[in-house]
């Protein structure tokens, strides 16, 4: 059966820890901590005390909480006042708030998505 919803949601509790990648077609909120690679054609939302140890690969990321990765972005990185990245990060449309830690390069990339994103 190949009927895949786009508009699945996953939640980490904040008591989980993930050790492993993981690849999802929908959306995610982390409240917890992901120690691997988070890919998914969806967006990520990383809650105050949410960690993840591991590259990101989404269409839209909205971080209050730590990451130490890379992020590729097809859209819109918002990094808010509580967050802090450690890496490198590739978007399409960058927002930071007042507060936010950021220790890496910024790339802005085009429109026309590299094919390793979407891949």
């Amino acid at each position: 059966m190949s009927n895949k919803s786009t508009n699945s949601q996953t939640i980490i509790a904040e008591d989980v820890q993930i050790d492993g990648d993981m690849n999802l077609s929908g959306n995610i909120t982390i409240y917890g901590e992901i120690r691997g690679s988070v890919s998914t054609h969806g967006s990520v939302q990383l809650a105050k005390n949410g960690k993840i140890f591991g590259d990101v690969k989404a269409t839209a990321i909205q971080m209050n909480g730590y990451v130490e990765g890379d992020i590729y972005i097809d859209g819109t990185a918002e990094l808010l006042s509580n967050c802090e990245l450690v890496g490198d990060l590739r978007y399409k449309v960058l927002n930071i708030q007042d507060g936010a830690q950021f220790s890496g390069r910024c790339e802005m990339i085009d429109s026309e998505i590299d094919s390793d994103l979407t891949g």
